[in-house]
């Protein structure tokens, strides 16, 4: 176990062995909750809106080709459905 000191500005240097062994980079994002009392900091993937567009519109193109045939309602009821499920897995793991 290592102990750190909280700086001036409430900043907390992680040390570098765990740095390390988690495959951390200068500039990662955390996403930073309070757990039995305890701070717990888990790394995060961010990623600009733009290259989120980028995905969705790809994916969004990749749905529309393997559904050809497939009543438009369905599609949007199916996607629909994954969001939700998307966003109750998200909040689960907070």
């Amino acid at each position: 176990m290592e102990v750190v000191k909280a700086g001036r500005s409430r900043q907390v240097t992680i040390p570098k062995k765990v740095f390390d062994s988690l495959g951390l980079q200068e500039g990662d994002y955390f996403e930073v909750n309070i757990e039995g009392g305890k701070i717990v900091m888990t790394p995060v993937l961010v990623i600009s809106k733009e290259k989120a567009k980028e995905q969705f519109f790809k994916l969004s193109k990749k749905i529309h080709s393997q559904t050809k045939g497939t009543p438009q309602e369905e599609v949007e009821e199916e996607v629909q459905r994954a969001v939700e499920e998307s966003r109750i897995d998200r909040r689960n793991r907070r």
